[in-house]
């Protein structure tokens, strides 16, 4: 149950306008915001800060998303994690499904798209009741 507990996100993001765009749409949520630049840096924020919600971009400079979904799929599977598409591949959008994303977000990023990952990480698990806006 999530009641009375802030959501925790992590942003994986090189990029500047991406994680821009996130908090923009994110700064009006109880929630409590993690970015990394890396995937180093977000398997080291994630082995550390329990989270609801990964948005992650699909390449970084030290690599793909793949490795910290691979974690995040086999320490915690309730985490959503989100892949953001800068490209718009039909195949990577399949891909990462295919690997366990809970979505894919193709960028420019949305703020209904946005919204909708996060209300369904905000949902209480017996009551459907939303738990984000402060």
């Amino acid at each position: 149950m999530r009641t009375n507990r802030k959501l925790d996100v992590l942003i994986v993001s090189a990029r500047i306008e991406n994680t821009e765009t996130l908090l923009r749409h994110l700064e009006k949520l109880l929630i409590n915001i993690f970015i990394a630049s890396t995937i180093e840096q977000a398997i080291d924020v994630s082995s550390c800060n329990p989270l609801d919600v990964i948005f992650c971009d699909e390449s970084l400079s030290d690599g793909s998303y793949r490795p910290l979904l691979e974690i995040v799929i086999a320490t915690d599977k309730t985490i959503s994690f989100v892949v953001t598409l800068s490209t718009g591949e039909w195949d990577e959008y399949l891909e990462a499904m295919r690997l366990g994303a809970t979505d894919v977000l193709r960028c420019p990023l949305n703020s209904i798209d946005v919204e909708v990952v996060m209300t369904r990480a905000g949902r209480d698990g017996e009551t459907g009741r939303l738990n984000l806006i402060a």
